[in-house]
């Protein structure tokens, strides 16, 4: 007996007529009656036999009833679970990322993984993409360099350079590159390297060089960094991405040697089972973009 005619064959025992089982199994009448027909003769023996409307099991169908009785108990649960699944598969993707990557990576991304004219949801969250997969709150975090957390399962989606931003009359303004002595000499407004990823690499660069890393203004984000180069001056270091957004609002900037560049990290709980549109979602993120 497969399921197929397991199911059949229990909802017979339990409702008693072809006509209920048809409705219940959303098949027609005489199917139900082709099927059972058939279940006998691959059986060898008779399930039921026929008192006015109504079948009634065999001794042979009681047994057999009796022995599936776990069978059908399982088939219930399942039954009753596919609805919470359903609402599970269907819950949007909810996704946590630094503010540098919402205006800048992010778009491209979505349109990459089938979001171009909102045809699927989507929850963004622009705080910190750690800290939200910690609490549950995202099933996604996109950042600038790598999570160094052994709880993370993590993939390169992405790369981008970073760059030095400046106003306009800033004497090194047109420099086609700076070294890191030459960025070490200016006021620099850059990242707490102590929990920023980018600002981790960056220190990384200058130690590597013998140079000290002190900026004069540490910020948590990109955008931070070009307002105050905007407001008061100095250089700061930004990706690439965040340059160009920028460059149209009076700053420029120049490449800079010495530094690698930066990759674009998605991460998630490392040994937590995916949801299939996180993992569509992951794996979209993951193909060469076209």
């Amino acid at each position: 007996m497969d399921l197929r005619q397991i199911e059949l064959f229990g909802t017979l025992m339990r409702v008693g007529t072809t006509t209920e089982t048809a409705r219940l199994l959303g098949i027609s009448q005489p199917s139900v009656s082709g099927q059972l027909k058939r279940l006998e003769s691959r059986l060898g023996f008779a399930l039921f036999h026929r008192t006015g409307n109504r079948l009634e099991p065999t001794q042979e169908a009681n047994e057999l009833f009796a022995l599936s009785t776990t069978i059908f108990n399982t088939h219930a649960l399942v039954r009753s679970k596919l609805p919470s699944l359903r609402n599970l598969a269907s819950r949007p993707v909810a996704v946590s990322a630094t503010p540098a990557l919402v205006e800048t990576f992010i778009g491209p991304a979505l349109v990459q993984a089938g979001y171009r004219d909102w045809n699927k949801r989507i929850v963004l969250r622009v705080h910190s993409p750690e800290d939200d997969l910690r609490t549950g709150d995202a099933d996604v975090g996109l950042q600038m360099a790598l999570p160094p957390k052994a709880e993370f399962q993590a993939y390169k989606v992405g790369q981008t350079r970073l760059v030095a931003v400046m106003r306009a009359d800033h004497p090194l303004a047109h420099s086609r590159a700076l070294t890191c002595p030459e960025l070490s000499a200016q006021p620099l407004i850059c990242y707490n390297a102590d929990w920023s990823p980018m600002g981790e690499a960056i220190r990384g660069a200058f130690a590597a060089q013998g140079l000290a890393y002190d900026p004069v203004c540490m910020v948590p984000f990109c955008a931070n960094v070009c307002s105050l180069v905007l407001a008061c001056g100095g250089v700061g270091i930004v990706d690439a991405m965040t340059a160009h957004e920028y460059a149209t609002r009076g700053l420029v900037w120049c490449q800079i040697i010495g530094i690698p560049p930066i990759s674009v990290i998605a991460f998630h709980r490392r040994g937590e089972p995916l949801r299939a549109p996180v993992q569509r979602f992951l794996n979209a993120l993951r193909k060469p973009a076209t």
